[in-house]
């Protein structure tokens, strides 16, 4: 029940596009929290509705009209209740298609889930870079007294570890894999 609290936590920012919240989503928050363009247009027809959010529709001269949303008061509110009240457990289950298949390996070509995991590599390593520049973008920002900033940048720095500990786990199994012939 988050996606719609992290869009009105994103709204508090600068108003934005369902495009933008897309954008924002798959750059920073795609390694803990992805969203479908679907979902996050979903959302915002259902935050509108609870007047939550409020859009108005930007006219452009070269491109098609922009819909732009905005937190209300109301949004803000329920935004700020959210944050205060944790959950009574802060672990949460996440479903992992690709361990899945992993643990289901036995059932498949050695070769091919050798190739796999080395694509998963390739993928996280390049995802680790991300993260890291993502990570000083936040650090240079959290340097500049920005709590907001400092906030990110720990998430950043979390994302990081996680896709860090992924990649070596993938080479482990990859070794494995490699010594049984």
């Amino acid at each position: 029940m988050s996606l719609p609290h992290a869009i009105l936590g994103l709204l508090l920012d600068r108003p934005m596009t369902g495009y933008d919240l897309k954008l924002l989503f798959d750059k920073e928050l795609n390694s803990f929290w992805p969203a479908q363009m679907s979902q996050i247009y979903r959302e915002l027809g259902t935050l509108e509705a609870k007047e939550l959010v409020d859009s108005e529709i930007e006219v452009q001269e070269t491109r098609p009209d922009r819909k732009v949303y905005t937190i209300t008061q109301a949004g803000k509110q329920v935004f700020g209740d959210w944050m205060n009240r944790f959950p009574a457990s802060l672990l949460s289950p996440s479903r992992d298609e690709f361990a899945l298949r992993v643990f289901l390996g036995g059932r498949s070509n050695r070769e091919e889930m050798k190739f796999q995991l080395r694509r998963f590599i390739r993928e996280k390593q390049a995802e680790i870079a991300t993260l890291t520049n993502l990570e000083r973008n936040y650090e240079s920002a959290a340097k500049k007294n920005s709590e907001q900033a400092m906030y990110r940048k720990m998430t950043m720095r979390r994302s990081n570890i996680v896709a860090e500990a992924l990649v070596l786990w993938a080479e482990d199994c990859l070794e494995e894999l490699e010594k049984q012939g």
